[in-house]
């Protein structure tokens, strides 16, 4: 029985291993959406108790780590805008809605472990949200094309041409470095 069927019926120690498994790429997710590394580690922990809560709406035919990060993309997003909303009130300044990902410090490095995690991030900067996501869907959280595909509501292929020519790009901005 998979480990989200299990939290449906109430086991919490379905949870925890399900937590563990998938923290990581979460927090990463979240980390590089929202530049925010406390933020992100809120991200990650509201995500699993979203989890917990919408556990017995899961479809066993998709992916687990799909479902998962979906939610938690979906969870930064919500974030964002809400704190968005909250500094900028009814300003429409391009610097309020927009994360910050390179105002990380060693601490996101020594929070997930990943060592050269600034400097993806950094790689990451100059792409739209769309394209962010997409890489980190698929190095992060390490999801199929078919998993991406779903998420970002496009086909495989579609996904997998923009990321061949985001790290086309991506490539040729390390060589000019």
């Amino acid at each position: 029985m998979n480990l989200i069927r299990k939290i449906s019926r109430g086991d919490t120690s379905a949870l925890e291993k399900l937590y563990e498994q998938h923290k990581t790429k979460v927090y990463r997710l979240a980390l590089s959406l929202s530049g925010d590394p406390h933020l992100a580690e809120d991200i990650t922990q509201d995500t699993f108790l979203r989890i917990q809560e919408r556990a017995g709406a899961y479809h066993t035919d998709g992916s687990e780590a799909a479902w998962i990060m979906t939610i938690a993309r979906n969870m930064t997003y919500d974030c964002l805008r809400r704190r968005s909303r909250e500094v900028c009130g009814d300003m429409a300044s391009e610097e309020c809605g927009a994360p910050a990902l390179c105002r990380l410090s060693s601490e996101a490095d020594e929070t997930d472990g990943a060592a050269g995690n600034l400097y993806f991030l950094d790689l990451l900067r100059d792409l739209s949200a769309e394209e962010k996501e997409l890489v980190c869907l698929r190095i992060l959280g390490g999801l199929s094309w078919s998993e991406i595909g779903r998420i970002a509501n496009r086909s495989e292929e579609a996904c997998r041409k923009r990321y061949e020519r985001i790290l086309k790009r991506l490539r040729a901005q390390l060589n000019d470095r």
